[in-house]
């Protein structure tokens, strides 16, 4: 039986939070990150019918506020990883595994897209995107020359075309990643509302993220992307980098369970643990973090894996 109360909820959520990435300043930004959340909520507790019809709705909203052009940004980014998640719980999958389809399930689609309307137009996307970056600076710099910040201006202009170049070629590795680490952390916020108000959903029991680690094999995929980077070919070295990328996030990820582990240990209380990853995740030491978790695969720092499961 479709709950409608449950649906008009998730509708209002799902809507006001991607709207308000349009309409406050950062936090606003910070708050749309999450629009995924209420749309795993209303699959996992109402089933796929009442998870599509939030969705559904929510883009017919949007369509009406802002155009289809904005209810398409919903469901192809926010309503794919939110499909990806709901249906890796649902399956009761590990937990990278359902971050990992949540995360991927919209590049896929998008690339997918892209690929065919470039084809269509028959032009090379790392050209047109590196021709938008630049005319792009271009034009913030003389905007900020007419409101007469000079040193603004003068800083954007003086960015090399090498620059935006190679930034464009690594967007690959930055545009997953990204993805990768929202899904994560819709993930987490919705493990952490579903274990307080279950509701119907069935899911598989939680993974304290102080005792997760991924899994081992996957440091392979980090040993190819180096390897690569040390190739004397341009698109070796440039895969490369965007796998080494990729794989950074994951055992940073990884580094920062560790961490996590060893507070709750001595007990800091959540809110001074939160404080100290905070820190760690702005300073320079986020370097050492990673290779804490690159340690960790052979180490086991936490005596979390067993009888084989090490590298």
């Amino acid at each position: 039986m479709v709950n409608y109360r449950s649906i008009v909820i998730g509708i209002i959520q799902t809507t006001a939070m991607f709207v308000a990435g349009f309409i406050i300043p950062v936090a606003g930004q910070i708050i749309a990150l999450f629009t995924p959340v209420p749309l795993v909520l209303a699959y996992l507790r109402g089933g796929r019918t009442e998870g599509s019809i939030v969705l559904i709705a929510s883009g017919l909203f949007l369509t009406i506020l802002g155009g289809w052009h904005t209810a398409a940004i919903l469901v192809l980014t926010f309503g794919l990883m939110a499909i990806g998640l709901s249906e890796g719980m649902r399956r009761r999958w590990k937990p990278e595994s359902a971050v990992v389809l949540g995360g991927m399930l919209p590049m896929i689609v998008l690339s997918a897209i892209a690929a065919y309307l470039f084809s269509r137009i028959g032009k090379n996307p790392v050209i047109v995107v590196e021709e938008y970056l630049k005319g792009s600076m271009t034009e913030a710099a003389r905007l900020y020359a007419e409101i007469g910040l000079r040193e603004m201006s003068s800083a954007i202009a003086s960015v090399p075309d090498t620059f935006i170049r190679n930034l464009v070629r690594l967007l690959p590795g930055i545009t997953i990643a990204t993805s990768v680490f929202q899904s994560a952390s819709c993930y987490g916020l919705s493990r952490i509302i579903l274990a307080r108000r279950p509701g119907n959903a069935q899911v598989a029991p939680a993974i304290p993220l102080a005792k997760w680690h991924a899994p081992d094999v996957w440091v392979w995929g980090l040993i190819v992307g180096l390897a690569l980077v040390v190739i004397p070919s341009e698109a070796a070295r440039f895969t490369g980098w965007n796998l080494a990328i990729i794989y950074s996030v994951v055992y940073l990820t990884q580094g920062v369970a560790i961490v996590d582990f060893y507070l709750r240990k001595v007990r800091i209380q959540p809110f001074i643990r939160g404080m100290i990853h905070a820190l760690i995740l702005l300073l320079p030491t986020v370097v050492f973090v990673v290779a804490l978790g690159i340690v960790d695969i052979w180490a086991d720092l936490r005596k979390v894996r067993g009888p084989g499961e090490q590298v």
